[in-house]
This record gives structure tokens, sequence and C-alpha cells, in this order.
């Protein structure tokens, strides 16, 4: 079996690398540029820096044909292949690849079975760590996606955003809210429901507060203190002083992994966001 997933899955290079996973990249246009979902030709602090400079990059879906063609090579290993996806409320990739799967399954004896993780960065590489430990432990494909199905309401997501106006500029919040927002220093707490959408949790007033925030919300709702995780948008500093917060509280302290382009193009830099599995999202 081959585990496979993309590039909003927030996983390093290396735990790729060593877990024999495959994984295909999504991409974003800056101008006339078009850039894949980590590449090396625009290193996330640069990225970040053009967006704080004005840019504004734009993703776009996996190409249908680059999906097929990478798709036919993972089968042409005759292993079946486990694709863990980002939410399909938030991109339309998921939809295309498993409507490209049940293509490929009616024309191969091995398959590809399409998990929709319901999440986004950490939130959806937290199932492909779940389905990796699942393999080593020698469980079938159908297996393994049960148990993703039936923990995928426990995958917790929490972030918050330094600046408003990337939630406004992508439809995530009215611009009203976002100038009220921005007027009152508000800092809101989102996360990811049971549907995979973005929604409003919690306002805080300042940074600091919605920084603490998250580490409470994670102290009251985790239930493995050993796989939360922190990801940043060229934060690190106060991603640093959140894992630290968090130890406090939990007795763990979190990895801490740099946000992929695709996403950030949404969120904007200074973005911190919490991930771990609780009783529920």
């Amino acid at each position: 079996m081959i585990i496979s997933t993309d590039s909003t899955a927030n996983l390093t290079e290396k735990y790729y690398q060593d877990n024999n996973i495959s994984m295909i990249p999504l991409q974003i246009n800056i101008g006339d540029d078009l850039y894949n979902d980590l590449s090396p030709e625009l290193p996330l602090k640069e990225f970040y820096q053009k967006m704080r400079d004005g840019a504004v990059p734009k993703t776009a879906q996996i190409n249908r044909e680059t999906a097929i063609q990478y798709f036919e090579n993972l089968l042409k290993s005759g292993e079946d292949v486990l694709h863990i996806s980002f939410s399909s409320a938030l991109s339309g990739n998921t939809d295309t690849i498993i409507k490209i799967a049940n293509e490929l399954n009616a024309s191969h004896n091995n398959k590809v079975l399409v998990f929709d993780s319901l999440n986004a960065s950490m939130g959806e590489g937290q199932f492909v760590i779940q389905a990796v430990e699942l393999k080593n432990k020698g469980l079938t494909i159908d297996e393994i996606y049960e148990n993703l199905l039936s923990i995928r309401e426990k995958s917790c997501s929490f972030f918050t955003v330094d600046s408003l106006k990337y939630l406004v500029r992508g439809g995530r919040l009215s611009k009203l809210s976002g100038i009220v927002g921005s007027l009152l220093n508000i800092k809101p707490i989102l996360h990811v429901n049971n549907e995979g959408k973005l929604v409003s949790f919690k306002k805080v007033l300042t940074r600091k507060k919605s920084i603490l925030e998250l580490a409470n919300i994670c102290a009251k709702k985790h239930t493995n203190k050993d796989n939360v995780y922190i990801c940043h948008a060229d934060a690190e500093n106060e991603a640093k002083i959140l894992a630290e917060k968090v130890n406090e509280l939990i007795g763990s302290t979190p990895k801490i992994n740099d946000l992929t382009q695709v996403i950030g193009s949404h969120t904007g830099p200074g973005l911190i966001a919490l991930f771990f599995f609780g009783s529920e999202k």
C-alpha cells in the first residue's frame, strides 16, 4: 500500500522521505509566475515578505492531467493507494481527485482510495501520520480508512491571525467586520468545524491574549499530549511562546512546522495554528 497526500498536509520533506509517502503539490500564482507549494524557488520567508509588501498570491487547483499522471504512476507499482486530501469544504481539489480515482479504479486491478480529511495543514497531516503508524502495524488500506474516519471529528484545528485583511480578501470575513476588528484590535480565534469549514470560535483582544487562548483551548480539549503540533506563517518567535505555554499546561512540547505557501496565501503572514486530537472538534 502507498500512502499519498498533497502539500497542504504541511509535513516536512524528511518525513515524506523517511516514510515513503507520495505527495502532490498544489500551486500558487504571484503575478505571472506560477510556483508549486513548498517550491525552493519561493522560500517561505521571501513569500511572506512579498505578501507584506502587497503581493496578492492566488492558489490554483491541481491540474487534472497532472493528477491523472501522478496516480497512474503510483498504480503502476501494483499497490493500492490511500490518498489523504485537503478539506473538500475549502478546495475543489478533493472532488477532482475522487472523480479521477473512480475513473482509474475502473481500469486497474489495484485502487486509489481517497480520504477527505475535512481539515488543513497539520490537521490534515495528523491523518497521514496516523495512517503511517497503522500501516506499520499491518492494517489493510480499508482498515486504515475506517480508522481515520472514526477519528475525523476529533481532529482539532485552532488558529489566530495577525491581520484580518487577508481573511477579508479571501472572503472568510466581511469587510465591515474586518474594519471594526482592526480598529478594536480584535484577534479572532478560528477553527475548522465538522464540515471542514473555517468558522469563528471566539473573539479575543490583543495578539498576546489570542496566543494564550490557543494554549488554554488545547489544555481543555486535548486527549493525546504527545500528538500536538503548531504551524506558523513567518511567526517563529510567537510559535515558540505558544509551545512553551502549551508545555506548561499539558506537560508536552508541541512540534513546530512552517505553514505552506498555499494555505498562507489565504491567512497571510503572522498566522499561528495549533493542532491536536480531542474528544470533539
